[in-house]
Order: structure tokens, then sequence, then C-alpha cells
């Protein structure tokens, strides 16, 4: 089953019920201002699927209704990490990595079932998707209380308002703020987390960054190795700067 999904700003404005932080308003701009066709569509494969496992705080197995196993990557979220396989052994951001586990295990436990919005698959060959459960957006109320960040990456050739919308941009940005504010979960400031899950990742698995990091706010974009100049929150992830400059972004004059 399909679902046509038209303008951005509904998918900014729905959900939530709070203001617009500051960081999804610039993703709206970039649709107002005409950078983003208001007229794109696009299709989204929605499916009933029954958990068997939450692996991590971003990552289900579930079961379709042919009982095949698909290995859902929670898209537009990135939690900390819980049990990273390195070639040193497995290593994981602790406490956060087990809360965030644990957290998404008690919203959808073993055997509840859930609808999947399914965008395709990684390159590790897991099913990128969005859960929704009891009618709560899973991926969204991950990052309101805290237990992931937003993490939105623009994939290659659909780096456009279709792509925005189907994974709930704007909402995942003003999650993320949300937690931030109320200084929830990772961003407790009596125990925040101080590396995000990404650079854990490059850190012990040896990788550089590779990705160019704009800023929603105030619609510029930096070098891979330049992330630190935006803030978690108001980040958005290009894999090219052709990506990026589709967009309306500018490169920063700090680069």
């Amino acid at each position: 089953m399909t679902r046509s999904i038209s303008k951005f700003r509904r998918t900014l404005s729905h959900g939530l019920g709070i203001t617009l932080s500051a960081a999804s308003f610039g993703i709206a701009v970039l649709l107002t201002a005409g950078v983003i066709s208001s007229s794109a569509q696009a299709a989204v494969t929605l499916r009933k699927v029954t958990v068997e496992r939450v692996v991590d705080g971003d990552t289900v197995h579930v079961r379709d209704e042919k009982q095949n196993l698909l290995k859902i990557r929670m898209q537009g979220i990135d939690s900390p990490e819980w049990h990273l396989v390195t070639d040193a052994g497995v290593v994981g951001q602790l406490p956060w990595g087990r809360d965030a586990g644990e957290a998404l295990n008690r919203m959808i436990p073993k055997g509840a079932r859930v609808e999947l919005e399914d965008f395709g698959h990684d390159k590790y060959g897991r099913t990128l998707g969005h859960l929704t459960h009891r009618g709560r957006n899973i991926n969204i109320e991950q990052v309101r209380s805290g237990q992931a960040i937003s993490y939105i990456i623009c994939e290659a050739g659909r780096c456009d308002e279709d792509f925005l919308a189907e994974i709930h941009a704007g909402e995942v940005v003003d999650a993320c703020h949300q937690a931030e504010t109320q200084g929830l979960g990772v961003f407790n400031p009596r125990n925040r987390l101080r590396e995000m899950p990404f650079e854990f990742r490059l850190k012990h698995q040896r990788r550089k960054a590779d990705k160019f990091v704009g800023n929603l706010k105030t619609r510029t974009y930096f070098s891979p190795n330049q992330y630190k100049q935006v803030p978690v929150c108001d980040r958005i992830f290009f894999l090219s700067e052709k990506d990026a400059q589709a967009l309306g972004f500018t490169l920063d004059s700090k680069n």
C-alpha cells in the first residue's frame, strides 16, 4: 500500500503541538522560498509488522505478514551505541545506549503490532523506516524523550521536499530541540552524552567523517571535518556539496 505525501509544511505542523524551532522553520523556508518544488509528491510503502526483537535504541527486528524477518534502522534518528562491533571487540556508550534500548523495548516489546513506513534499504541491507504504535510515531518519541538525536541525512539524488516530508524531518528536529531544552536523556545536564553516536562509531571503527553538514538555522554548510560548527539538533548531512547547494545552502565563510 502506498500513501501520497504532499507539502512539507504539513510535516512540520503535525503531531507536536508546539511552536516550530528555528531549525525546522529553516526547513520550511526552503519550501516557501521556492528552493524546493511545492508540487512534488512522494510514495511511501506502508505495512503491518510484528516486533521480533529490539536490538538497540534505533534498530528493531520485525516480521512481516509472510513471516519474513526485516532488520529496521529507524530513519532520521541516531541513538547511543549499546553494543557496537569493532575489530577490538564490542563497545558501547553506557549507560545511554542501554537506556535507549530499554526505552524502545518498553514502547514496542516483542509481539507488538506496529505500522512500518518503508523507505527502502541502506548500504548494510537494513530497511529504513518509521514505526508507529498506538498512534505514536516511535522514531519521534525516542528523540523527544532524549533517547536519540535527530540525524537527518539527505540521500544522493533525493535531497528534496519529497525526502524531507517522508522522514518527518521537521518533527524530528523539533523533538530534538524539545529534549535538549528540557534536559532529557542524552541532554541531561547532570550526565550529558559528550560524544554523539556517529562520532563514537567513527572513532572506534577508525573512519573519518565523510558527509558535509548543513546548519538548518543559517542555511550554510561545512566540510565533513567541521561538523562541530553546527549544533547537534540543527544538523542536516549531505553526501555531496551538490546536494547542499541544491537545497539553497551556501558554504560557510569559516571553511
